[in-house]
Formats: structure tokens, sequence, C-alpha cells
């Protein structure tokens, strides 16, 4: 059965663009840490990479890229691709050719959960891409798929219109029902990481600061007087 929708609510531009000045480990804190983040087998093709766009999401058959060819001409400026493949990586499912077509057309970036091909292209065209391997073999074209469908990257559950956040540490999804609400979290977390900061530079420890150190008078701690001889 293959699903193919067109509508796609998507948060507000601006929302969306603001993102673009969040690092992803932010993101995470004020998310939860637990099951936004993607796992770290999905990396960038490139160093540098500043990613923030709205999930245009795909299932694609390990081995065929026909669906994600129609996906490129589904997405809005300001997407991203978010490719569930299964995390086949014996074939690259997207190259230079279609990163090309979709930098030309304002989409954000690709995220595949699979591999992908011509590494050298992709970064000398400074277009965001994440994988999970690179590939030479080219791939199929004889099985659709589904475009913006609830998926599953990365270990992570994504829906189209949620926002995705990307840069060298990796990958975080935000509901697009919570992005107000994620982006002044992350805004107040980054303010108080600057006083944290200006505190640091004073000589403090962040294990006084947060109160590790009553953390760590609670615990039993034993030295090597207690081991077994």
């Amino acid at each position: 059965m293959h699903t193919i929708e067109h509508d796609v609510e998507r948060p507000d531009r601006a929302v969306v663009e603001a993102f673009e000045a969040i690092p992803s480990t932010i993101v995470s804190d004020v998310t939860g840490n637990v099951g936004l983040t993607m796992d770290s087998g999905i990396r960038p093709a490139f160093e540098g990479v500043d990613m923030a766009g709205t999930a245009v999401t795909v299932t694609a058959s390990p081995g065929d890229n026909l669906i994600i060819h129609k996906a490129i001409t589904v997405a809005n400026p300001g997407d991203v691709l978010v490719i569930d493949c299964n995390g086949y990586t014996d074939t690259g499912h997207l190259g230079e050719l279609m990163c090309a077509s979709c930098q030309s057309n304002g989409l954000s970036g690709i995220v595949i959960d699979g591999a992908y091909r011509d590494k050298r292209e992709i970064k000398e065209m400074e277009f965001p891409v994440y994988g999970r391997g690179v590939n030479p073999q080219g791939p199929l074209k004889q099985d659709p798929g589904s475009i913006n469908v609830t998926i599953s990257c990365g270990g992570v559950s994504v829906n189209p219109g949620d926002i995705v956040v990307g840069d060298d540490d990796g990958l975080a999804v935000i509901p697009g029902k919570d992005a107000q609400t994620v982006l002044e979290r992350s805004r107040k977390k980054l303010d108080s990481e600057d006083a944290t900061r200006e505190a640091l530079e004073d000589g403090t420890y962040l294990f006084e600061m947060n109160g590790y150190d009553k953390l760590f008078e609670d615990m039993d701690v034993v030295g090597p007087e207690d081991s077994i001889q």
C-alpha cells in the first residue's frame, strides 16, 4: 500500500528559521533528551552543517529511489526530506544530481536512514545531507513508497510537519505542534548557558554550581581499602 499526501500542516516559517540559530544539543536538552534525538549512526556528509527545516517524510524500499524523486517534487522551499530506507547501506539512494535539484528548489536538506553517494560533490555544494553510510552503488527505480506518513528515522518517530534541526553533533526532531514552546525554552536555555559560561570563566566548578557535590555526598563511594583482596 503506497500513500502520497500532498498537504502538510507546517509550523510558521519564522519559527522554523529561528531554529537555525539553535544547536541540536539545546533542542535535545529542552525536549527531555530521550526519544527526539536521532542515533549517532546518522552523520552529516561534511562538517560545518547548520540545518533547520520542516519534515517531508518518505518511506523508500531499500535499494530503490523512485519515491525519493517524487518526494522532491512534493516538497516546498524550507522543507527537509526525511527518508526511511530501513537503514540499508548497500546502495546509494541519492547523490549529487538529486541534491542539486533539492538545492535549486529551496529545500533545506536531506536526512536518510540509509546510504547516499557523491559525498565529495555534496560537500562542495554545501548542501546539508545526513545519512547512515556512503555507497557508490546506484539504486533501482521500480518500487514506489509513501510520502508524508509517520516514519521511523534514526530511531525517532517523525511526522510530516515536524521540525528537524541538524549540526555537526547530529539531529534533533521537534513535533510541529510544540515548535513555539520548544523555541522559547531553547532561547532561555541558551541565555542560561551564557550566564554559566561567565561563571566558569571566573573559576567556578559545574560540580558545585549544579549541586553535583550534594549528589556525590549522598552516594556510597568506596576506596581501594574496601576492595576484596
